[in-house]
């Protein structure tokens, strides 16, 4: 497919799509996209020379020789059926990165949660440790300001979401398990089918690469007997782990907030590697910097590059991203919307500080929500007060009996002492919301759909009204 040279991404502003549609372009490829929605990133790839088109039209693919389309794209879309009358082949997004995957030793990054993170804490490794690596990301990397970079190095490192199952046909020299959950129920039926999944996704491990997984998740345990030919290196709290944190400590300096813990190992000879610092909180990135460790040492990097380059990572937008921060409050925007997203996310800023902590949630998928409804109400049990706004559907037919004054009585039940309400309009929200801040307040937005906007939204109002909060 290679001596093609025009291609065509249908649903290019996708965080997935942009990435291959990106490095295509960098490696010489004419691109173009077509998009229905005008966001930051397809205003980026506008900038770097790549055509948009903000419609869906037949016109748009006229000398293409290959369409890519991304899994919200349905098959009736005109530039899909075009492409098919006209016999031109047609990629999915996952069948695209896998080709583009062959170009070099890839190490892929799997998970239920914590991939994006993951993905770029072995980036920035590599990047520090001179290897200049291709990075495929389902996250902007604050330090390259891209989820996408075309590097000169021998390795791709890439995000594999299993979303739509189709990660299990990427090609892996070495991969990583972060975790398994029961997820994406548009998708599987059930948690055995997720597993699978996993299971046909570590079995593309060839015998000279590894598998990285965290030894403290049961699900991923339960399918070890499945994978054992594969070479294991595995990380996490217990002692029995190859990899494991002891010490584990959350620092501020200045407005930052650090995570310092060390690193104990039981390869070969015993090591401690002490002092390692994140500039990020929570268990759970504690497990995925242990997860980027251990690709790390298996592929020989040393003790103090992969300490200079952790300290000096500066994060992925939207995972706990400070849009807003004064000597009294944060205003935090983050990504979390599966129920134990949502957990660890709000226990990690709790653990951080005691002050009140005012949440601003948008549902995301019928299915979901449906599936989880119980598991959403008690993963909020360290927010003081929640605020929940409209569901962002992602595609999904609307389902009239389930909206966010629905779900605001469903929270109250729970939580009879809580302030609990349902944004219906904006402007009157951002009006009582200001006023309900107080001097130690802490605000967090979550949600994948439209919640990052409303947050920004929120930061203008702020300014243009005194900039300040209380």
């Amino acid at each position: 497919m290679f001596n093609k040279r025009k291609i065509h991404f249908v649903g290019i502003g996708g965080i997935g799509m942009s990435a291959i549609a990106e490095i295509l372009h960098q490696k010489g490829f004419i691109v173009t996209g077509s998009d229905i929605n005008n966001n930051l990133i397809t205003k980026r790839l506008s900038n770097e020379g790549i055509k948009i088109f903000y419609n869906h039209n037949k016109k748009n693919i006229y000398d293409s020789d290959i369409i890519v389309y991304s899994t919200a794209i349905k098959s009736s879309n005109i530039e899909i059926k075009t492409a098919k009358k006209k016999k031109i082949p047609i990629y999915s997004r996952a069948m695209m990165l896998a080709e583009v995957m062959k170009l070099k030793k890839s190490i892929t990054v799997s998970g239920s949660h914590g991939k994006t993170t993951t993905t770029s804490l072995i980036a920035s490794i590599l990047l520090y440790s001179d290897c200049d690596p291709t990075i495929i990301n389902g996250g902007i990397i604050n330090g390259i300001n891209a989820n996408a970079k075309l590097g000169n190095g021998k390795w791709i490192v890439a995000e594999a979401d299993e979303s739509d199952g189709s990660f299990t046909m990427l090609p892996s020299t070495i991969g990583v398990i972060n975790n398994i959950d029961f997820e994406h129920v548009d998708f599987y039926n059930s948690i055995k089918d997720v597993k699978n999944s996993f299971i046909k996704y570590a079995k593309n491990i060839p015998f000279d690469g590894f598998l990285s997984i965290n030894n403290d998740d049961k699900n991923i345990k339960s399918i070890l007997n499945k994978i054992k030919q594969i070479r294991i290196f595995t990380y996490g709290f217990s002692s029995n782990s190859n990899y494991y944190a002891q010490n584990i400590k959350t620092i501020k300096k200045g407005n930052r907030f650090f995570t310092s813990f060390d690193i104990a190992s039981n390869i070969n000879n015993k090591s401690l590697t002490k002092n390692i610092h994140i500039p990020l909180i929570g268990k759970h990135n504690v497990l995925n910097t242990l997860a980027a460790y251990s690709v790390a040492k298996g592929l020989k990097i040393s003790d103090s590059k992969i300490k200079k380059a952790l300290n000096k990572y500066k994060g992925v937008k939207r995972r706990f991203s400070i849009i807003h921060q004064s000597s009294k409050n944060l205003i935090i925007d983050d990504y979390a919307h599966h129920p134990n997203e949502i957990r660890v996310t709000l226990s990690a800023l709790k653990s951080i500080t005691k002050n009140k902590l005012i949440t601003i949630f948008e549902p995301h998928r019928y299915s979901r929500i449906e599936s989880f409804m119980s598991e959403f109400v008690n993963s909020f049990r360290f927010a003081d007060t929640i605020f929940i706004l409209p569901v962002y559907n992602a595609g999904e037919k609307i389902n009239k009996d389930i909206n966010n004054i629905y779900l605001s009585h469903v929270f109250k039940k729970k939580y009879k002492n809580k302030l609990i309400e349902s944004i219906i309009n904006l402007n009157s929200f951002f009006k009582n919301l200001k006023k309900l801040i107080t001097n130690g307040d802490n605000i967090i937005f979550l949600g994948a759909g439209k919640s990052s906007k409303v947050a920004e939204s929120f930061k203008e109002f702020l300014k243009n009204n005194e900039n300040k909060i209380a």
